[in-house]
């Protein structure tokens, strides 16, 4: 309705009224309608909404293990599976892969309206010593085509619990547990803030001080009525408003100096932090679905919270009892109204919590859905405009947004009605305190002044519990920010220190390699086992789906082996120092992307102990630089987000020149020619003869015909399996029963190891080379 006057909206002034309140009135009831399906879920409900848990992570596992017989013995006595036993991923379903540490989440039973008595927990097996690959037994899935009721517009009222269903939830792979926030790697997040406790302990010095001085005013205004107004003295009431000045300016001056520090105290803690978070994440990413972007986010909101007023907050509410203290000192009919009032207003911050925590929760997840959802359309943009998405595309959009905003409606609203009575009854035990006291005067138990002076005190001591309130909402972000770094840090465990090793010369050994998925635990190769050497090159063919951008991955140290090794001059790939093998690989992945800058620091890997001749030797190498010169600033051209204003062949010659940069000893090359025309395919064609000569490992992953021809070895993968490894010519034979092209004797061959297991074309004496 609303988009039907929006587009016909008239221009009428008269009428422009009638529009405005119509489309508020049906952003009202979109809003109603959400609610109301809260309310009209809530009935079947039979726990209330986790209060820190986010709906899309609750997956359900459908592929449920089968009840094992009393007899059966323990899971821990099964005997390690052979790697012969294991399943092959040949088969039309890959098997997944069960983590070590995990267990399946039963799928959760229909909501029932009787109390059933709770099950007793299963007990859990003992972790095996190595994972095992299991095939769940098939589970029925849950009916999703069910009709659900019609959403009907109620009024715009809070709901007595909360529930929101998780949107678009994966049915078909298992749930994996993911450990918590909680032992070494929170440590390392607690580290990071204890670490300053030398200045937190100076602005709890200084929090100190400046309550105490607030009690200058109380104590102004009781001598003023109780000595100036009885004597007359006008000296004394100068004397008097010269002190309370002073004492003023101090606190002044201590609030500057405590600000300051929490502002630093936020700004240590990024610096200390922050380069761990930004390596974890990027290295979560690989693996992952999770944008490092969203890990920065949620640094910058603890920084920002550490750095804000909210933490003094805290450390002034622990002087509330010290000023009711001082109020029963003056009378134990004030102490006790002002104990009752402050209790009063310690409730309502509960409620606070109780109320609105489950709702801000779901508010910033759905937030953070929407945000996500539109940062992909913009990177997209021309994809979804071309096609006609944009319309389906706003829609999923606006789901998660007015999701978001429904909770934030329904969570301000009840913050709102807190804050309001919080309020009321501040001002409310402020006059009845004047009454208590005005009584109490009357009768000759106190003095006028005393009236003032507690008071005063009384609103001092409920101010902190009104702040508290007030930064509520930011203090349940930064804590839910924290959970999320600190459990970012457990999923990534900091990189024991190792021994530099000599710079590798190239040689790859690849025996039983199997590669999962690394978040869907599916396996996707199995039984790989190969050798390139250096001054060779091995194309790896098969049809698509086969793994072979994955091999590529694995080779690069992307994705980690499930089982076999990955040696490089003997030495397995995992005792390699990451940033020290990373320099001596060169690496063209199939999605090649460049990087904001130029084009010089794109090709020099942003390092900046590169002088220009290596730069101009990586852009030679891979024959680039006379396309780098028709650019319009040659190498210091800027290339923006992604390199978007380039070609695709203009952008895999460029990534390959920064795969060549300072000669890597390994090169892999998936798909190089995609998006390359002719004469990319010839200048390709020369930059791998040129990595011959240098004696470079070359693994290129291609379905072009002129890139096989020119490879020494072949590795055909099909399904995930190894068909058929060894030299050019045999290999072609063996796959396609045709006589191979010729062929001239080059570098030295490269010998397939002997696997029974695997189909392998036999060795001849000599390794053909380039056609």
């Amino acid at each position: 309705m609303s988009r039907a006057v929006a587009t016909n909206r008239s221009s009428d002034p008269e009428n422009a009224s009638t529009d405005l309140d119509a489309v508020l009135t049906d952003n009202a009831a979109r809003l109603n309608a959400i609610l109301g399906r809260w309310r009209s879920e809530d009935g079947s409900r039979k726990l209330p909404l986790p209060l820190a848990r986010a709906p899309e992570t609750a997956t359900l596992d459908t592929a449920q293990s089968q009840p094992q017989p009393e007899s059966q013995p323990p899971a821990a006595a099964a005997p390690v599976p052979s790697p012969q036993s294991l399943p092959q991923p040949g088969a039309e379903t890959p098997a997944p892969v069960e983590a070590p540490s995990t267990q399946a989440i039963p799928a959760p039973e229909a909501p029932s309206t009787q109390t059933k008595p709770r099950p007793k927990p299963a007990t859990k097996r003992p972790r095996a010593e190595v994972p095992v690959l299991e095939t769940p037994a098939p589970a029925a899935k849950p009916n999703l085509s069910a009709p659900k009721p019609e959403l009907k517009a109620a009024p715009l009222r809070a709901p007595s619990t909360l529930r929101i269903e998780p949107v678009a939830a994966p049915l078909s792979q298992p749930a994996i547990a993911r450990p918590t926030g909680t032992g070494k790697q929170q440590g390392e997040l607690w580290a990071a803030l204890i670490a300053s406790k030398r200045a937190i302990k100076a602005v709890g010095w200084f929090s100190c001080l400046i309550n105490i001085l607030m009690l200058t005013g109380p104590l102004f205004m009781l001598q003023v009525y109780d000595r100036v107004m009885t004597s007359g003295s006008i000296s004394t009431l100068v004397a008097l408003l010269g002190l309370t000045a002073a004492l003023y300016g101090i606190i002044g001056v201590l609030e500057l100096v405590r600000g300051r520090l929490v502002t630093r105290i936020g700004v240590e803690i990024d610096q200390r932090i922050g380069d761990r978070i930004f390596e974890s994440a990027l290295k979560k990413s690989v693996t992952n679905s999770g944008s490092p972007i969203g890990a920065q986010r949620e640094l910058d909101a603890l920084r920002t919270f550490v750095a804000g007023p909210a933490p003094m907050t805290f450390f002034d509410a622990w002087w509330t009892p010290i000023y009711l203290l001082v109020i029963f000192l003056t009378h134990w009919t004030l102490g006790l109204a002002a104990t009752v009032g402050s209790a009063l207003l310690l409730f309502t911050a509960y409620l606070s919590d109780t109320r609105s925590r489950a709702a801000l929760l779901e508010s910033q997840k759905a937030a953070i859905k929407s945000v996500e959802i539109a940062e992909t359309g913009q990177r997209n943009a021309a994809t979804i405009t071309a096609m006609g998405m944009l319309s389906a595309y706003r829609n999923r959009w606006q789901k998660f947004n007015q999701e978001a905003l429904a909770w934030q409606v329904y969570a301000s609203d009840r913050l709102g009605t807190i804050s309001a009575i919080s309020k009321t009854l501040r001002l409310l035990m402020q006059s009845i305190m004047l009454a208590i006291g005005a009584a109490l005067a009357v009768k000759g138990d106190i003095s006028s002044g005393s009236i003032i002076a507690a008071t005063i005190i009384f609103g001092r001591a409920l101010a902190p519990v009104e702040q508290v309130i007030a930064h509520w909402r930011s203090s349940l972000k930064a804590y839910e920010s924290y959970k999320k770094l600190a459990e970012l840090l457990n999923d990534v465990p900091p990189l024991a220190a190792r021994i530099n090793l000599p710079t590798p010369k190239g040689r790859i050994d690849v025996d039983g390699l199997r590669v999962a998925a690394p978040e869907s635990r599916q396996l996707i190769l199995s039984n790989i086992s190969f050798k390139v050497e250096p001054g060779t090159m091995l194309a790896v063919v098969g049809p698509s789906g086969s793994g072979k951008s994955t091999l590529a991955r694995a080779l690069v140290g992307l994705w980690p082996p499930f089982a076999g090794t990955i040696k490089i001059d003997g030495t397995p790939l995992q005792q390699w120092n990451t940033e020290d093998i990373g320099q001596h690989i060169g690496y063209l992945p199939q999605d090649t992307e460049l990087f904001s800058g130029t084009v010089r620091d794109n090709i020099a890997r942003f390092r900046t102990d590169v002088s220009d001749d290596e730069v101009f030797a990586a852009a030679a190498a891979a024959h680039a630089h006379d396309l780098i010169m028709t650019l319009p600033k040659g190498y210091d051209t800027e290339l923006g987000s992604f390199g978007q204003h380039l070609s695709g062949g203009q952008r895999q010659r460029l990534a390959l020149a920064r795969a060549l940069f300072r000669s890597p000893a390994i090169v892999v090359l998936d798909e190089p020619n995609a998006n390359l025309d002719r004469a990319g395919d010839e200048a390709l064609a020369a930059a791998i003869d040129d990595m011959r000569k240098r004696g470079q490992a070359i693994v290129l992953v291609s379905h072009r015909v002129q890139a096989i021809q020119i490879a020494d070895t072949l590795l055909y993968l099909e399904r995930g399996t190894q068909k058929a490894f060894g030299p050019r010519a045999e290999v072609l034979k063996l796959i396609s029963g045709q006589p191979a092209p010729p062929a001239t004797p080059a570098t030295k061959p490269a010998t397939a190891p002997a696997t029974p297991s695997q189909a392998r074309a036999p060795a001849p004496p000599s390794t053909p080379s380039a056609a």
